[in-house]
C-alpha cells in the first residue's frame, strides 16, 4: 500500500468556519433562541428593544470588518428573539378566581399522578353572564374524573387558578410553555362530548382492530401505529414507564422517522430512473403526512411531520450539508410562530433527537463497512436509536426526574421491533384486506416480542434510576456534545 493512499488527519479552523458558513440558519438560530430565553429573565420596555435593533442593524451595515458586522448581527438577532417572545407572551382572556362556565377541550393525553390526572387543555369559550365570550387560552387541567379522555370537549362550572404550582420555578416554567392558568375538573361537569378524531384516524383504528390476534400485542401495535392507547392495560403501561420506554408507545417523531426510513427502502428503485428521486421524495412526504393523519394529528406529531418534511426538502434539493440548515430553518419558523414551543418537552425531544441523528448518527452510519445489507440495516438502527437516546437523555432526566438507564440499553434493541411494528402497521392500513393480513400478523408478533422484553426487564429490576439532573448539568452535557461536534467538524482528511 502506497503512502499516498493513507489519509492524514488534522484540525483546521478554516474547515470549521467553512462548515458553519454552509449552514447559515444554524448561526442565525442560536442567538435567536438565546433572545427567547432572555425574555424570561430580563425585563425592559419593547420600544427599547425595537430602537436597539434598528441601531445595531445600522452599525452592522456600516461596519467594515466582517467580524464586527457579524457581532452586530448576532446582537440584533438576540434582540429580535427577545421582542418576539415578549409580543407572543400569552395573557388570559378569562377572569381569575371567579366561577364561570368554561368550554374546555382536552388536548393532551392525561398523565397519571397520585390521586388525579394532568393534561393540557384549551378554553375555547367562557360565560360569566348571559353572553359567551370566545377564547383561545392554554390551561393545565387537573382531572379527578376518570371518564375524561383526550379530545373530549366539556363544559364545566368552575374557576381558573392563576397559580398552577406551589413551586415558583415550576409555575414560571408552565407560563413559559404558554399556560395561562389551571382548571380542575371533577364533579362540576355540565356537559361532555366525546372527542372525534379525523375520519381517517377512526378508520385506521377500526381496520387495525379487525386483525386482532392477541389483546396485549394488539394494544401495543394500536398505540404505536394509530396513537390510540385506550386498550393498553395499566400493568403494561407501568412496565414501559419503569423501563424508560414510554416514548416508544406514544406516536411522535420517532415513529414518523421509522416511516421515513421504511419509505426510503421502498422507493429506492425509483432513484435509478430519470428524475425518479423527485417522485420518491413526494411519495415519502405523502406517507409521512398520511401516517400523521391516521395517528390523530396530535400537536407533537404535526411538529415532527413539519420537521421531517423540511428535512426531506433538503434531500430533494440535493444540497451538501443542507439537512442541518433545513432543520434550523424549520425550528426558526416554528419558534417565530410560537416562542413557547422552546419550553415544550415534546418539541425539545423531537428537535434534539433529529439534531443528534443528523450530527452524529448519519456520519457514523456512513462509516459502516460490510457487504451484508442486513448487517448494515441492523447496525444503522442500533446506531440511530443509541444516538437519539443519548441526545435526549439529559432533558428526560431533568424534566421527569428519572434517568432511564434501562431505556438507554433497551432502546436500540426495542427499535428493531419498533421498525417491524410501525412498518407492518403502515402496510396493514393502506393495503386491501387480503394483502394487509400478513403485515398485521407480523406486526403483532413484533409487538408480542417487544412486550416480552419490556415485561422481563421490569420484573428483573432493569428500570430507571430516580435522578433529576440539575439545569447546570443539562447545559454541561449539551456543551460537551457541542464540543465533540465542533472537534469533528474541525477535523479534515487530506491525502499525503
Amino acid at each position: 500500500m502506497f503512502v499516498s493512499d493513507h489519509w492524514h488527519r488534522r484540525f483546521s479552523l478554516d474547515e470549521l468556519r467553512h462548515r458553519l458558513m454552509s449552514m447559515p440558519m444554524l448561526v442565525v438560530l442560536l442567538p435567536f433562541i438565546l433572545g427567547i430565553l432572555a425574555a424570561s429573565y430580563v425585563l425592559f420596555p419593547p420600544y427599547i428593544a425595537e430602537v436597539a435593533i434598528c441601531v445595531v442593524t445600522i452599525l452592522g451595515w456600516v461596519s467594515l470588518p466582517r467580524r464586527v458586522s457579524l457581532g452586530y448581527a448576532a446582537v440584533a438577532l438576540w434582540l429580535f428573539g427577545y421582542l418576539i417572545a415578549d409580543y407572543r407572551t400569552p395573557h388570559a382572556s378569562m377572569p381569575y378566581g371567579s366561577a364561570v362556565e368554561l368550554d374546555v377541550e382536552v388536548v393532551g393525553i392525561p398523565a397519571e399522578r397520585e390521586g388525579y390526572r394532568v393534561s393540557e387543555g384549551r378554553v375555547v369559550a367562557w360565560r360569566g353572564d348571559d353572553v359567551w365570550h370566545r377564547a383561545d387560552d392554554k390551561v393545565l387541567l387537573w382531572l379527578r374524573n376518570d371518564d375524561i379522555r383526550e379530545g373530549d370537549g366539556v363544559v364545566i362550572y368552575g374557576m381558573v387558578s392563576e397559580r398552577m404550582s406551589r413551586f415558583e420555578p415550576y409555575d414560571k416554567l408552565l407560563r413559559n410553555r404558554g399556560y395561562v392558568g389551571g382548571v380542575g375538573i371533577e364533579d362540576n361537569l355540565i356537559s361532555q362530548q366525546r372527542g372525534e378524531h379525523s375520519r381517517l384516524h377512526h378508520l385506521a383504528v377500526e381496520k387495525l382492530r379487525g386483525y386482532m390476534l392477541d389483546t396485549l400485542s394488539h394494544a401495543t401495535s394500536e398505540a404505536m401505529v394509530t396513537g390510540s392507547r385506550h386498550a393498553m392495560p395499566k400493568m403494561l403501561r407501568e412496565a414501559y414507564s419503569a423501563t424508560g420506554l414510554s416514548h416508544i408507545l406514544a406516536v411522535s417523531g420517532l415513529h414518523l422517522g421509522i416511516v421515513l426510513m421504511v419509505m426510503l427502502v421502498i422507493v429506492a428503485p425509483l432513484r435509478l430512473i430519470h428524475r425518479g428521486h423527485r417522485v420518491a421524495n413526494i411519495l415519502i412526504v405523502v406517507a409521512i403526512w398520511l401516517f400523521a393523519t391516521m395517528s390523530g394529528l396530535s400537536p407533537s406529531v404535526v411538529r415532527a411531520a413539519i420537521m421531517l418534511t423540511m428535512l426531506q426538502l433538503a434531500y430533494f434539493s440535493s444540497l451538501a450539508r443542507s439537512s442541518i440548515n433545513i432543520l434550523a430553518v424549520t425550528l426558526f419558523v416554528m419558534l417565530l410562530y410560537r416562542p413557547s414551543y422552546l419550553y415544550d418537552v415534546s418539541f425539545q425531544l423531537s428537535a434534539l433527537a433529529v439534531a443528534g441523528i443528523l450530527l452524529w448518527g448519519e456520519p457514523l452510519v456512513r462509516r459502516l463497512r460490510g457487504r451484508s445489507r442486513l448487517w448494515r440495516v441492523v447496525a444503522s438502527t442500533l446506531i440511530i436509536g443509541s444516538v437519539a437516546t443519548l441526545w435526549t437523555l439529559p432533558v428526560v432526566s431533568h424534566t421527569f426526574g428519572n434517568l432511564p438507564l434501562a431505556g438507554v440499553v433497551l432502546t436500540p434493541v426495542v427499535m428493531l421491533f419498533a421498525y417491524t411494528i410501525v412498518g407492518c402497521g403502515l402496510f396493514a392500513l393502506i393495503l386491501p384486506h387480503p394483502l394487509a393480513m400478513p403485515f398485521a400478523v407480523v406486526g403483532e408478533w413484533g409487538a408480542a416480542i417487544q412486550n416480552s422484553v419490556v415485561l422481563w426487564a421490569s420484573e428483573h429490576g432493569f428500570t430507571g434510576v430516580e435522578y433529576q439532573m440539575p439545569l447546570g448539568g443539562v447545559l454541561l452535557c449539551y456543551a460537551l456534545y457541542g464540543v465533540v461536534t465542533v472537534v469533528a467538524w474541525s477535523k479534515i482528511e487530506k491525502k499525503w
